[in-house]
């Protein structure tokens, strides 16, 4: 836009310059066409440089092939929609591999697709080679055009570009504008009480998979899961706590690079708490660290899972060392006071206290330094309900029916205030007792521990 912008103010600025320099006498030459003689006070106008700006535009647009740019695009949204089958094509061979016919088969389709996207990914390196070339050649031109435009605005005395560019400017900006202006803002809806965006709770699956821990069926505490939040390169990893002495007291966190060595109980790498020890099944796992009740103390704790250093802070109030554990009608699950738990909204602590009288109490906490975001009293007994679990700001209370059911009866909102207690969604039990129960937003999955068993359930919503 500016080239062609020039060119009309060169022809003003002829014209002008004869006006300035007075009275030019034409002289016949050929035939009847009279030509003049142009004196210019600011000197001869640089027609040379102008034709070579001219050329350098036309070979620079010449050398933009949309097609050469258009392939690598199209790779790209091959190579993406081949890694998406990949990953649940090794994903459903992980669930079902047994050794037959159908698993080898299943796993020479993984090998040709991984070889065509092997292929893909060669070619689009070669053409990204080539193409590299190109564009160096092209930011070379791209400023030799640059140059000479900048010397050639020398010529427009007027300022007729500059404010051109002003005004471009000017005018885009006010588009933008006036298109925020217009815009209908989208009307604010409020979701009716325990209801999330995606969705309100109506169900529990039946148990999608189940295991002895991998300690041995004498450790019936412990916690399980995967981190909701991930640090880089950590997406699939899987973990798993276990409690030693007297079902209380735990040291050591366990980690697995994907859910297919967690099956197989291989490549697993221990670490150990140097210093505050865990209390209690209520820890989690939340953007790269472990959060529990510090042993023995009415604090929480914050494991780094890469520094391996610990963060400590007092948790205003609580009870602790089981004064409000969590309970079944004959029996309580020991040292359950301090409960950990995430969903969509980041990471909570769910206990009791006496100036709530043992009721439930409901804390957001900030995961950097554990301190307390927000706090919610409710009117639910902590020792009625046997667990409990949040999903978006809402939690949710189980408790005993028998051996092979547990219920979910109770519902708390803490964007509404709204809270029930007549909510009857069954849980089918693998085992009698339910140690540890916690929601992964990233995947809508309950993480259960029971009786030394790791079991998994969906969230059904609707």
């Amino acid at each position: 836009m500016a080239l062609f912008t020039l060119v009309g103010i060169f022809v003003i600025l002829l014209r002008t310059a004869a006006a300035v320099d007075g009275d030019v006498q034409g002289v016949p030459r050929v035939g009847r066409r009279c030509y003049c003689d142009l004196q210019m006070s600011d000197g001869v106008f640089p027609r040379q440089q102008f034709d070579e700006l001219h050329s350098l535009s036309d070979n620079c647009s010449q050398e933009l092939n949309a097609k050469q740019f258009k392939e690598p695009i199209d790779i790209f949204a091959d190579v993406e929609q081949r890694l998406q089958k990949l990953a649940q094509l090794i994903d459903t061979l992980e669930e079902e591999y047994d050794g037959d016919l159908y698993s080898i088969i299943s796993y020479r389709i993984i090998e040709i697709e991984y070889a065509e996207l092997t292929d893909l990914l060669n070619h689009l390196q070669t053409i990204n080679s080539m193409n590299q070339e190109k564009v160096d050649n092209l930011f070379v031109k791209v400023q030799n055009i640059t140059n000479k435009v900048d010397k050639l605005e020398e010529y427009d005395r007027l300022k007729v570009v500059k404010e051109h560019r002003k005004s471009m400017i000017l005018k885009r900006s006010l588009s933008v504008c006036l298109s925020v202006l217009s815009a209908t803002p989208a009307p604010y809806i409020t979701l009716p009480p325990g209801s999330c965006s995606f969705g309100k709770l109506v169900g529990v699956s039946d148990p999608k998979g189940s295991m002895l821990n991998h300690f041995g069926s004498s450790y019936r505490y412990g916690s399980w899961g995967m981190d909701p939040w991930p640090a880089p390169g950590k997406a699939d990893q899987y973990w798993l706590t276990i409690l030693s002495t007297s079902n209380r007291y735990g040291n050591k966190i366990r980690v697995f690079s994907s859910y297919g060595k967690f099956l197989t109980r291989s490549g697993a790498v221990d670490l150990t708490f140097k210093t505050y020890n865990a209390q209690g099944s209520g820890g989690i796992m939340y953007k790269d660290a472990y959060y529990y009740n510090c042993y023995n103390l009415d604090q929480l704790c914050r494991f780094d899972m890469t520094t391996e250093s610990v963060l400590y802070a007092k948790l205003p109030y609580v009870g602790f060392n089981d004064k409000f554990p969590y309970c079944t009608v004959s029996s309580c699950y020991g040292y359950s006071d301090m409960d950990l738990a995430t969903d969509e909204n980041g990471l909570w602590v769910l206990y009791a206290t006496e100036q709530n009288f043992g009721n439930l109490v409901v804390s957001q906490l900030n995961a950097t330094d554990l301190s307390i975001l927000n706090s919610w009293n409710t009117t639910l007994y902590k020792r009625s309900a046997t667990n409990a679990f949040m999903v978006c700001g809402i939690v949710y209370a189980t408790r005993y029916l028998n051996s092979e059911v547990e219920e979910i009866f109770y519902m708390f909102d803490t964007t509404t205030g709204v809270e029930r207690n007549d909510l009857a969604f069954q849980i089918r039990k693998v085992s009698s007792g339910i140690q540890y129960m916690n929601y992964n937003p990233r995947d809508k999955t309950l993480y259960v521990y029971s009786d030394a068993y790791v079991v998994s359930y969906s969230l059904l919503f609707a």
